[in-house]
């Protein structure tokens, strides 16, 4: 019952994909998802989820999980950690080589926030 909203939602995340693959290749950038897809956070524990994003992205999907922690693993190492675990290691490693500054990359900022903001809009 509930999973074509979880296809109609999957199948706008993968057309705002395409898009901004088309803007890399337009710009002479890889575009290629040739790693698949991870879906992270609480959502990706939603049983059924990642066959669904499997179907509709026509790719490897896999549900992450955070690597490389250490204390307090017993409560960091559930998928629903994965996106603030693997933002702190970014910014950990971004902070220690010397790289705070985050360059602009295609508008992948401007893909991020509106997705977020049609997720708040929609949920």
């Amino acid at each position: 019952m509930i999973e074509p909203r979880y296809t109609e939602l999957l199948n706008l995340v993968n057309e705002e994909i395409l898009q901004l693959q088309e803007q890399l290749r337009q710009q002479g950038v890889k575009h290629h998802l040739a790693a698949g897809i991870v879906l992270t956070g609480g959502a990706a524990q939603i049983e059924g989820l990642a066959a669904c994003a499997q179907r509709v992205f026509h790719t490897q999907v896999r549900i992450g999980a955070p690597l490389n922690i250490t204390g307090l693993t017993d409560y960091a190492q559930e998928p629903y950690y994965s996106t603030a675990v693997g933002l702190l290691h970014y910014g950990k490693e971004s902070h220690l080589s010397g790289e705070a500054e985050v360059e602009k990359r295609v508008s992948v900022g401007s893909w991020v926030k509106r997705l977020n903001n049609w997720l708040r809009k929609e949920f």
